[in-house]
């Protein structure tokens, strides 16, 4: 009898554990088989003569594969106009920033019920630049089709608010370097065109996780 009660107890113990490593699972954001999907808005300064319109557009996706950590697919519309007026000349770009990122996700405060945390994120990432061009001199003017353009990379830190297990708001500043080099036009002296820059980035987002595992193979279960 004593070891029946005793063998009893084991079980429930055992099964509490396991709903709480579900529920922990399903609402923790760091946990593995998170998905987070954002969009937003950007503001990009860059170095120099360079000019942006001031607001632009950034998306991305994030699987998290290891508790702290994401891989992701990011997107981030930039507008670049050159202007010189000793040689009467302009080029405008239209480019779309496509890269992977890595990050490092930890919480740095959330409530009892975790219904609100607040994470700091570290990021890295890079990939390329697609573009249309268009180039002006002497009144001529050149425009050449959407094609690959050259690459970027960048650093960032963010601060992440999350609400209610499932929204969050983000906001990241990053620096970064991108290089076009791979123009497909060309001024009258036949020199192509080219450019590179620093430059630094201020990113709002809105987004949503989806838990796409529900069990975490006892992670958070008790260490013994």
């Amino acid at each position: 009898m004593f070891r029946f009660c005793v063998l009893c107890l084991c079980l429930i113990f055992l099964a509490q554990n396991n709903t709480n490593a579900q529920t922990q699972t399903l609402h923790n954001t760091l946990a593995k088989g998170t998905l987070n999907i954002s969009g937003g808005l950007h503001f990009q300064n860059i170095k120099g003569n360079n000019t942006t319109s001031s607001i632009q557009y950034s998306a991305g996706i994030n699987y998290c594969f290891k508790h702290h950590y994401t891989l992701g697919l990011n997107a981030n519309t930039l507008r670049i106009n050159l202007e010189n007026l000793q040689s009467n000349t302009f080029w405008s770009s239209e480019n779309l920033f496509l890269g992977i990122n890595l990050q490092r996700i930890d919480h740095l405060f959330k409530t009892q019920m975790g219904k609100f945390k607040l994470a700091s994120i570290l990021t890295v990432n890079g990939g390329s630049i697609f573009s249309t061009d268009e180039f002006t001199e002497q009144l001529q003017t050149k425009k050449s089709g959407f094609s690959s353009t050259g690459y970027y990379t960048s650093g960032a830190i963010s601060l992440r608010f999350e609400f209610v297990r499932r929204l969050f708001l983000e906001a990241t500043k990053s620096v970064g370097f991108f290089a076009k080099n791979n123009v497909n036009l060309r001024t009258q002296n036949q020199a192509k065109l080219a450019t590179n820059s620093w430059y630094t980035d201020t990113h709002i987002k809105i987004g949503i996780f989806m838990f796409i595992n529900t069990l975490d193979k006892c992670g958070t279960c008790p260490k013994w």
